[in-house]
């Protein structure tokens, strides 16, 4: 009875790291104002009209020395006030995660620079994986990361079958076996996806 538990709970740990895996995998990086990237000239306000951001995502914000990216709250964001930032970035090349639904708001820390349109508001849906294909954008050859999309994008599956474990016999080792190639496999899996 013991043994059948154990490879009960194995069996459910293998799903709920394959689920995992695959959320991550879904996940679309967004660069910031695509090709102009998060500058003054970027219409950043249609950019994000057609795009759907969902639980997982990643916003790149890639800009030079003269920008900042602030996160702030909707009234801040509304008067370009980055005095009360939740978070701060200066780096050039920032990475924001988009880990729970609802509204985001992210300004640049120079207010004539907000003012003038480098203030962004993202709205986050729920835990509904993404529509996009797995991978991540490649770097051009002058070394610019180029922009992503999930318009146009056809999803990519991979096949895959389970043999049925039954807990005794030779069944029970291969199931143990499953598990411990599943486990050294996981750090791959996980890294693939970045």
């Amino acid at each position: 009875m013991e043994k059948s538990s154990t490879m009960l709970f194995l069996l459910n740990l293998c799903i709920i790291s394959g689920i995992v895996v695959i959320r991550r995998c879904n996940a679309t990086t967004y660069f910031v104002g695509d090709s102009s990237g998060w500058d003054i000239s970027s219409d950043l306000e249609s950019w994000t009209s057609g795009k759907r951001f969902s639980s997982g995502d990643v916003l790149m914000f890639q800009y030079s020395s003269t920008h900042s990216v602030y996160e702030v709250d909707k009234n801040n964001y509304q008067n370009c006030n980055s005095t009360d930032a939740i978070r701060t970035f200066t780096n050039g090349n920032t990475t924001v995660s988009l880990s729970k639904p609802g509204d985001r708001f992210f300004v640049c820390g120079n207010r004539l620079h907000c003012f003038s349109g480098m203030r962004l508001r993202v709205n986050v849906e729920g835990n509904a994986p993404s529509q996009s294909p797995v991978g991540s954008p490649q770097a051009s050859a002058a070394g610019i990361l180029q922009p992503s999309s999930k318009q146009n994008n056809p999803a990519t599956g991979v096949a895959s079958s389970a043999t049925r474990f039954n807990g005794s016999g030779s069944s029970g080792s291969s199931m143990g076996i499953f598990v411990y190639l599943m486990v050294l496999a996981f750090p791959f899996i996980w890294s693939y996806c970045d």
